[in-house]
């Protein structure tokens, strides 16, 4: 299941406009002395575009488990464990609209900023599993056999607090530095691609049948890292960041009814990389 099945990223993207633009006309009625101290230090509703660049990796696990007294498996895989396990990377990348609030302090030289975002990723992650078993091939029933996979990112979802400044005489050139912490919910499509023996009799390398199962995954990923902001103009801004994004594991079991097998896997992935945007305050 999708994670927000009725919400497409266009809607969202321009509900966020909205509100961003409709938070700042409100601001026009504040107290004159703050808006010249949000000015001082870039304060206020902005709304941005970024676009990140780096690398994600990928691992998965599995456990072929022919442990339960009524298992169809035959001897000798019966009554065994097969563990296996395999890891690939990826070039990663995409498009995001960023819309976000910041608060500055101590006369505008430091500033608290906090943002939601939504990004399209891309970048797909494959590997094959070496494989674990008895046999030659590692595909006869209750082994491991050695299964092709493929992760795709696709949209997610974050929020992310920044705090920063600019120390010594950064402020007269329009330069800022800072730190980021975030939370993100990643969606991301499974593919996986097997091919081995069904029966409890050994198969001939002519009898593997093949087969693919899909699944949709969404991760929480918890990202952190630094950051530069440089004034273009009055209202414009480049920023550029470096962060990681570690993903929590995601874990599920199929239970092969059939012949008494259960396979439990699990997936665990990080992301390093830059991000380059453009900032617009309004």
């Amino acid at each position: 299941m999708r994670m927000f099945p009725g919400v497409s990223t266009t809607g969202l993207l321009g509900c966020l406009a909205l509100a961003a633009f409709g938070a700042t006309a409100g601001l026009a009625g504040q107290e004159e002395g703050q808006a010249d101290d949000e000015a001082g230090g870039n304060g206020g509703f902005y709304l941005g575009l970024a676009a990140p660049l780096g690398y994600m990796g990928a691992t998965m696990q599995k456990s072929v488990d022919n442990t339960a007294a009524n298992t169809r498996v035959p001897e000798p895989r019966r009554g065994q464990v097969f563990e296996d396990e395999v890891s690939g990377d990826a070039l990663a990348y995409g498009i995001g609209f960023v819309a976000g609030y910041r608060l500055p302090f101590s006369g505008g030289a430091y500033f608290l900023d906090a943002a939601v975002d939504v990004e399209a990723g891309g970048g797909d992650v494959e590997a094959q599993f070496p494989g674990v078993g008895i046999s030659p091939e590692r595909k006869q029933l209750g082994e491991s056999w050695p299964d092709r996979w493929n992760l795709a990112r696709g949209t997610s979802y974050g929020v992310t607090l920044r705090l920063g400044g600019s120390p010594g005489g950064l402020r007269s050139r329009g330069i800022s530095l800072h730190l980021l912490a975030g939370v993100r919910l990643a969606g991301a499509q499974f593919t996986n691609h097997f091919d081995g023996c069904f029966t409890t009799e050994p198969c001939a390398p002519a009898e593997f049948r093949s087969g693919r199962e899909d699944r949709d995954m969404d991760f929480t990923v918890w990202r952190s890292g630094i950051g530069l902001e440089k004034a273009l103009s009055e209202r414009i801004a480049l920023r550029v960041e470096a962060s990681y994004s570690a993903y929590a594991r995601e874990e599920w079991t199929t239970h092969f009814d059939d012949v008494i097998v259960t396979v439990r896997s699990s997936m665990k992935a990080s992301e390093a990389g830059l991000a380059a945007g453009l900032l617009l305050r309004p």
